[in-house]
């Protein structure tokens, strides 16, 4: 690894399976082992030893001329091949072990002060029961590709199969393929094979007898609330069919109930649906690709109102996705589902569907989706209807034409963090949106802010909205402090805190400014003390 790559690393703030130390000069075999298994138990990852928890090289003199010997050290305790490196950087040495991950289905145990080590924030802690659950169940078979005993081709629906024959010609773009009878389809799909009938045939085209019998909770539930929040549902249709019959019912169910949002651009007037036919499908394929078919006594729910659409599904998130990490990590639970969704054209490729999802709802001024109330059991999926702010929309469209610009996902959705948020996540898009005039920065050192550029306020005419979120310079902070000393000769941190709308860190940091100028004093002891100006 180069001294640029030790940088492009340090900038990377997607990949959370890094980790820090500063282990000036000593970090212990226990640490090092527990940090090695946990690494490995996430699926792999990098120990930087040298470097602060805020990316900066503060370096580090452990394991001079031993790293190849703590490599077999390493293997010995852990049974895990571990590469290690050492970068001479400017500031500082930094130390990288490279850590695999673990086989599927297997735990690393470790020889430190854990037995099976999970990192916990910026320290290690004892894995818990249910992740231990979720590592040794993936050693089992895919239930899509698990063959029902006692299930022929004959308990499948004709018309079922049909629906997936054209969808599959169009996608191709074989007309042939129309001419394949019912068993070359479903073998060229790998549905059926020489054992049988595989489960993830009858979720997609069994017969309703066949799935009222052997799987009941393949069903999905829709319910209709016209006031959000209100308990009696003022529409509800459940379906317990083959997902090749009912799939496009799905839709028209909800576009039926769909509101047209109309706003005004100039002397045109646009419309946005509050639901988008796009991200409503790829969420419900979602659903049925990785709910878990093995809860049997839950189905999927859908529950929608003028405000949202949320969809529920049995079983949580496949490891090593979770919540934070849904966009840039996959898993399947249902394999074979997903690759025949990805080879009829229902998805465009599989595992790409909550970017879509989040895009389509972003790009229509709608906000992020969610994934609250999403545990170990289930998933929860949250899609926006309402339009919260349509400027946001039409000022993209505006850069977008004018700067000749292309704007990936990636790049959207960072812009809509900072207009949510106020926080740039991803530094690696910084200097674009600086450069178009995206966003602008307020402060300056460890006080900067990222906002969307004035240009944005001023389009939308927001220009109050502007000067409260930009608020006021460090500067005009260190000002106000000192006018407050000319009415009141002394002064408490509280008071000063209160006075600026300020967290206590943050004064006491712009008063030690003050101080090292020689502006104020301080009186008395920390604790009962004040401050006055200095005369």
């Amino acid at each position: 690894m180069t001294i640029e790559d030790l940088k492009n690393l340090l900038t990377n703030v997607e990949d959370r399976n890094i980790e820090y130390k500063k282990a000036s000069s000593n970090f212990s075999d226990d640490s090092l082992f527990d940090y090695c298994a946990a690494l490995a138990n996430e699926g792999g990852g990098k120990l930087v030893l040298g470097v602060l928890n805020d990316k900066s090289i503060f370096g580090t003199s452990v394991y001079e001329n031993s790293l190849p010997k703590k490599e077999g050290e390493i293997f010995r305790a852990l049974n895990v091949n571990v590469r290690s490196e050492e970068i001479m950087h400017p500031s500082g040495r930094v130390v990288i072990f490279h850590i695999p991950s673990r086989p599927r289905g297997k735990i690393i145990r470790s020889k430190g002060k854990y037995t099976y080590p999970m990192r916990s924030g910026e320290s290690i802690t004892e894995m818990d029961q249910e992740t231990i659950k979720q590592i040794f169940a993936e050693v089992n078979l895919d239930w899509s590709t698990q063959v029902l005993s006692g299930v022929s081709v004959s308990d499948l629906d004709p018309q079922a199969i049909n629906n997936l024959r054209i969808q599959w010609a169009l996608k191709a773009a074989n007309l042939d393929i129309e001419s394949f009878s019912s068993e070359k389809v479903l073998r060229s799909l790998e549905l059926i094979n020489d054992d049988g009938v595989t489960n993830a045939a009858v979720v997609l085209v069994g017969k309703k007898s066949i799935i009222d019998k052997l799987l009941p909770c393949a069903e999905i539930i829709f319910e209709w609330r016209q006031e959000p929040g209100k308990i009696a549902y003022d529409y509800r249709q459940e379906w317990r069919d083959p997902l090749l019959l009912i799939y496009d019912q799905l839709w028209q169910v909800l576009s039926q109930r769909n509101l047209r949002i109309p706003f005004q651009e100039g002397f045109i007037q646009r419309d946005i649906y509050a639901f988008t036919e796009k991200p409503i499908r790829e969420a419900i394929l979602n659903a049925v690709t990785h709910r878990d078919y093995t809860i049997t006594t839950q189905s999927i729910f859908i529950k929608a109102s003028p405000e949202s659409f949320i969809i529920q599904s049995p079983g949580g998130l496949v490891s090593p996705v979770t919540v934070d990490t849904v966009l840039i990590k996959q898993a399947w639970r249902n394999r074979r589902i997903a690759e025949v969704f990805q080879k009829i054209g229902l998805v465009e490729r599989s595992g790409q569907g909550v970017d879509d999802i989040y895009e389509q709802t972003i790009k229509e001024g709608k906000g992020i989706p969610t994934f609250v109330g999403t545990d170990n059991y289930s998933v929860q999926l949250t899609i926006p209807a309402v339009v919260k702010d349509p400027e946001f929309i039409l000022f993209l469209e505006k850069i977008i034409n004018q700067k000749q610009i292309h704007l990936s996902f990636e790049e959207i959705y960072e812009l809509e963090q900072i207009h949510e948020n106020g926080v740039l996540r991803n530094s690696t898009f910084r200097n674009k949106f600086l450069e178009y005039q995206l966003i602008e920065k307020s402060g300056s050192g460890r006080g900067i802010r990222y906002l969307l550029s004035k240009r944005f306020y001023e389009h939308s005419n927001q220009r109050g909205a502007y000067t409260k979120i930009k608020g006021i310079s460090r500067d005009q902070k260190k000002q106000l402090i000192l006018n407050h000393f000319i009415d009141f000769p002394k002064a408490t941190t509280s008071d000063l805190q209160k006075g600026l709308e300020m967290n206590q860190s943050d004064v006491n940091n712009l008063l030690q400014e003050l101080k090292k100028v020689g502006k104020i004093c301080h009186q008395g002891s920390r604790r009962t003390g004040y401050w006055e100006l200095i005369s």
